[in-house]
This record gives structure tokens, C-alpha cells and sequence, in this order.
């Protein structure tokens, strides 16, 4: 998407120049990314801003060392995952020594006469104990040599050069291991029983490579998970890429500012017939067959505009992707690997003005809406919670930090919230330089709702949402929402919320609590002008037109203006025999 770059300083490495808005969103391989955002996810950092002046920007190179820090983070918490469940099902214990004892009075006996009295060979035990340093010094190798095998004094030296090499290799590892005073103490321990008893020690051989075992175990498991994974990336980058060579199925990266963009380059466009022939003319079999490189399997997702389906290798008109699959398999003895979940979204633009399902008979104005939607058809990753499905394991897990409770508090306020949804939606709809997604995709300009955002697209660049049609009543409505709402209200005659007094039922809990008034409310909303008293703000407000002149109902017939609106409806019924 081309953006408007912002001069000044990188905000990461303080070079100058003109760098993208730290806090602007911007779609690398079909996923938005804002830096400022990625900084607090990574390092926890939170810039600061300034109102009304130059916060500067990112570099190009700062943004690719925050993308793989933000990946790496992502890497290490799932390995974290999978680290918990091997020590879950695996034990990790210390190799036993078994002393075999066959007179434990006679042990005792010896142990306590060994305090008080020490024996020839406790003093020579006590001075080898000695020897051992605590902190090893590696031993170089010895010659057997005159010079080196004598010390300073001329006396010959103890150390024995006459071993055999393996010997000496063996003694010299022992030697080498730490001599703790735990470990001494353990060891004097040991050896005062042996020597005065018969007790005989015995090395298990149940535990012998134990815990080598285990390390083998973890290592290979390991492996095979990151080869698991790379063999099922594998497989689904060849089945895409079978795809885009033999046929005219043309990739999405994902729609944002003007419309669909391209997933080769930065074009866009509003029309996605106009992207397909893009897609088809400019970019050859050799850029597609690098679709997808780099992508990670947890994210792994294809956009795929399948509108006129065509087999490239014979020309025969297809109508679905499973359909394509089969033909080329079967036809074309092409290799597809079926044994893997599907993460390619078919999408067909045959209706110029809705967007449809291909797979039910949903109908959408927006193609994120679709696009949310397609989620219900495919459940590769499913919500322990609620038992949602989506297509890879990123959304599942965006997801889930719905159902996380807790304290969280607004990075620019002193709010908390129970939830991190709730949190960030409080932080797009408040703070305006956070709330990104109601932004022009053709001048930038950021609005605070969505339907000033539309009002602004049809006023200044005169682009006019497709409408939703109701199917019972042929009413248009330019959201999903309201024209659910409007189902649901209108045909459907839903009324959850009861009056406990009157037992009337309405819509929505405000009507309820407007209805509550007639049972226990008094007029306490009063006119200053007139005194007049009235139980609601609204008919107070409709009231103090009266005294403002406020003529906002016009008739397109005489031009007579009226303050009221039942004022208006009887005389367009009056003079001019309209029922309005």
C-alpha cells in the first residue's frame, strides 16, 4: 500500500530520513502490522508522543528486526508450550545408589567406634580425601622424563608416569570432578561404612542410561515436531503452487486502503476482476512458483479468487477448488497432498454488488466480514472454550484473549478493564492515533466511527458501499449489524427483555428502561422557558425546539416548515393527501 512516509527521525535507531507512522497499519504477506504496537508486544516498550507535532517514524531496517523479534517471541512461547507437556508426561529423577547391608547392629557398632577412634587407614583415607582441590586445575600431559618427574626440591615425584595411557586417561577424569564439601562429606561417609562393615555396594542396572534415555527422548521429539511441521508446510506450499500453474486462480494478499491488493507487489485495486488480470499479465510462472516463502505454518492462510475457473492445461471451466483438485489429480496425474487441512479460502466475485459464500448462502457487503466468516467452514484450530473454529493456529490464538480475565489497564488512561479485548477496543474508540481501522485508504484522513469513514469515502472520492438487501422485506442497509438488527426486530419479532410489572416485552434494554417510567418515574426533566415537566430527556429535548423555532420538517410541496414531526404528517395528509 503506498503511504505517506513521515520525515524526520527513526524512532528505533534514531537515523534520519523519511520512515513509515509508527502507529499507521501496514499489510506484510496478508497480516497488518503496527510497529508502536509490536514494540510494547516484544519489549514492552511504550513510546511517547507528542500532540500536534512530528513523532517521527521507522526505518526499513528497524521493521525487519522488530518482525523477527515479534516472530521469535512467538516461536519461544509455543516451544514453551510443548516443553510443559514433555515434562508432564516424563520423570526426571537422580541415579540411586543400593547399599546392600547384612548386619545393620554390627554397622552401627563400627560407625559410632569410628568417631572416637581413628584407625591407620581412616589417616590414610583422610589424607587422600585432601588432595582433591576444590576447584580442578586441567592436568597437562606428562612425559616420562627425568626433569619433569622431579619437583623443585630434587625429590622424585609422586605422580606415576608409568601407567599405561588409558590408565592415565581414566585417572585423570576422576581427578577432575568437583570436589564440594557435600560431596567430600558423602564420600567420607561411604567409605567409614564400607570399612566397617560388609556391607557391599551395587549399581542399579533398572536406572543404567535412565536419564540418557530420557534426553534422547526429548531430543527426538523435538525433532520431530520441527520436521513435522516443515513437512506440512511443504506439502501445502506445493499444493498452492500446483494450483497457480495450472490454472487461473489468482492469490489475494488482503484488502486494505483502496481495495484487494496484489500478492506479488504493492497495486491495488478497488475491483477485483481489475487485480485478476493484474495478477495473470504481470507477474509470469516464475514469481509464483516464490508465493508463500517465508511464511510460517502457524500463520499459514491463501486468499484465492477462483471467479472463472479455468484448468490452464486443458481448458475446461471448473467451478470449485475441489473439483480443480480432483481434475488436475485425476486428469493431469498432478500430485496434491489431501492428507493435510485445507488453509486455501476460495472466494468467487460474481455478484458486482454482495459478496457470497461459496460454500452457504450468506451474503456480505465487506470482505473482511466474509472473510471472518469463512472461518465457520474451515476448523482446522478449535476453542477449548467456546468450541469456535478457525483456519490456523495465529487467529485461534488472537482469539482466545477474549476469554482471559484479569486486570488490564489502558496504556493511555487510568481505565481497567476485565478483559484485553475490552482494553483495546477502549483504546481504538477513545485515543484517536490508536484507532487505525477507520482510516481513508485514499488520503489517510482517520475518523472515530466507521460510518463517518463511509460518509467521507461517498462525499470526497465517491465511493458508494454496496447496500444489503433484506431477503423478506427488500429494506438496504449499508452494515451486516443493522441489518441483522433489523431481522431480528422486525421479522423475526425477538423481545428478550420483559417488563416484571406489566409484562410487556421489547427489543433492546433500553426501551425497557424507558417503559420503566410509567411505572415508578415522576416528570423530572423541566423546561426553563416554559416550566413544563416531562419523565424523558428526549421528549424534553423535542419540546425546546418548539421555543427555538427550530422548522426542521419541510414539505417538498409548499415549502411550509414545521417544528414537529406529527405536525408535518398531518398536513402533508391534510393538503396534499399523502400518507407519510
Amino acid at each position: 500500500m503506498e503511504t505517506k512516509g513521515i520525515d524526520g527521525m527513526c524512532r528505533c535507531c534514531a537515523s534520519s530520513g523519511i520512515f513509515k507512522d509508527m502507529y499507521a497499519t501496514y499489510n506484510w504477506m496478508g497480516e497488518d502490522e503496527i510497529y508502536a504496537n509490536m514494540l510494547q508486544y516484544c519489549f514492552d516498550i511504550t513510546l511517547s508522543t507528542a500532540e500536534d507535532q512530528n513523532n517521527g517514524g521507522i526505518c526499513e531496517v528497524c521493521i525487519t528486526q522488530l518482525r523477527n523479534a515479534a516472530n521469535f517471541k512467538k516461536q519461544v512461547q509455543q516451544t514453551e508450550v510443548q516443553f510443559k507437556k514433555l515434562l508432564e508426561r516424563k520423570e526426571f529423577s537422580p541415579k540411586p545408589v543400593k547399599i546392600e547391608i547384612t548386619d545393620m547392629t554390627e554397622l552401627m557398632d563400627d560407625a559410632i567406634h569410628s568417631d572416637n577412634e581413628m584407625s591407620d587407614s581412616d589417616a590414610e583415607f583422610s589424607v587422600n580425601i585432601k588432595r582433591e582441590s576444590p576447584e580442578p586445575k586441567a592436568k597437562k600431559r606428562a612425559k616420562a622424563t627425568s626433569s619433569r618427574a622431579d619437583d623443585d626440591t630434587g625429590e622424585p615425584s609422586t605422580k606415576r608416569t608409568d601407567l599405561e595411557p588409558s590408565k592415565r586417561r581414566k585417572r585423570s577424569k576422576k581427578s577432575t570432578e568437583s570436589a564440594t564439601p557435600e560431596r567430600i562429606e558423602h564420600r567420607v561417609n561411604l567409605t567409614s561404612i564400607l570399612q566397617h562393615s560388609n556391607a557391599t555396594p551395587f549399581r542399579d542396572k533398572t536406572m543404567r542410561g535412565k536419564h540418557r534415555k530420557i534426553r534422547k527422548i526429548g531430543t527426538e521429539s523435538s525433532e520431530l515436531n520441527d520436521k513435522s511441521r516443515g513437512h506440512e508446510l511443504m506439502k501445502h506450499r506445493n499444493n498452492i503452487r500446483e494450483i497457480l500453474k495450472c490454472s487461473n486462480a489468482t492469490p489475494i494478499r488482503c484488502h486494505v486502503g483502496i481495495g484487494y491488493a496484489c500478492a506479488f507487489c504493492d497495486k491495488q485495486y478497488p475491483d477485483p476482476k481489475d487485480l485478476k488480470k493484474h495478477t495473470l499479465e504481470e507477474h509470469d510462472s516464475k514469481t509464483k512458483r516464490k508465493f508463500m516463502e517465508g511464511k510460517q505454518m502457524f500463520s499459514y492462510i491463501v486468499k484465492l479468487d477462483i471467479t472463472s475457473l479455468i484448468c490452464n492445461l486443458c481448458g475446461t471451466n471448473i467451478p470449485t477448488l475441489e473439483q480443480l483438485i480432483d481434475h488436475l489429480i485425476n486428469v493431469h496425474n498432478r500430485k496434491f497432498y489431501i492428507d493435510i487441512n485445507n488453509h486455501i479460502l476460495p472466494f468467487k466475485f460474481d455478484n458486482d454488488l454482495l459478496l457470497k459464500c461459496v460454500y452457504c448462502v450468506s451474503f456480505f457487503n465487506k470482505f473482511k466480514a466474509l472473510l471472518e466468516h469463512m472461518n465457520i467452514h474451515y476448523r482446522n484450530y478449535v476453542c477449548d472454550v467456546c468450541d469456535s473454529g478457525f483456519v490456523n493456529k495465529n487467529i485461534l490464538l488472537n482469539h482466545s484473549e477474549a476469554h482471559k480475565k484479569g486486570v488490564f489497564k489502558c496504556d493511555y488512561c487510568d481505565k481497567v478493564y476485565d478483559t484485553y479485548r475490552k482494553k483495546k477496543s477502549h483504546e481504538k474508540a477513545v485515543h484517536i492515533h490508536l484507532n487505525m481501522l477507520n482510516r481513508c485508504g485514499y488520503c489517510n484522513e482517520r475518523f472515530n466511527t466507521y460510518s463517518r469513514k463511509l460518509e467521507h469515502l461517498v462525499k470526497v472520492h465517491g465511493v458508494q458501499s454496496p447496500a444489503l438487501k433484506c431477503q423478506a422485506c427488500d429494506k438496504q442497509f449499508e452494515t451486516q449489524k443493522s441489518l441483522t438488527v433489523h431481522v431480528k426486530r422486525d421479522h423475526l419479532l425477538e423481545r428478550r427483555h420483559e417488563c416484571k410489572i406489566c409484562d410487556m416485552k421489547f427489543f433492546v434494554t433500553h426501551q425497557l428502561q424507558q417503559h420503566m417510567i410509567k411505572h415508578t418515574g415522576l416528570p423530572s426533566f423541566v423546561c426553563e422557558v416554559c416550566h413544563k415537566a416531562y419523565k424523558r430527556r428526549k421528549t424534553l429535548k423535542e419540546h425546546l425546539r418548539i421555543h427555538a423555532d427550530d422548522r426542521r420538517f419541510k414539505c417538498e410541496h409548499c415549502g411550509q416548515a414545521f417544528v414537529q414531526k406529527c405536525s408535518w404528517r398531518g398536513h402533508m395528509r391534510a393538503k396534499h393527501g399523502e400518507a407519510v
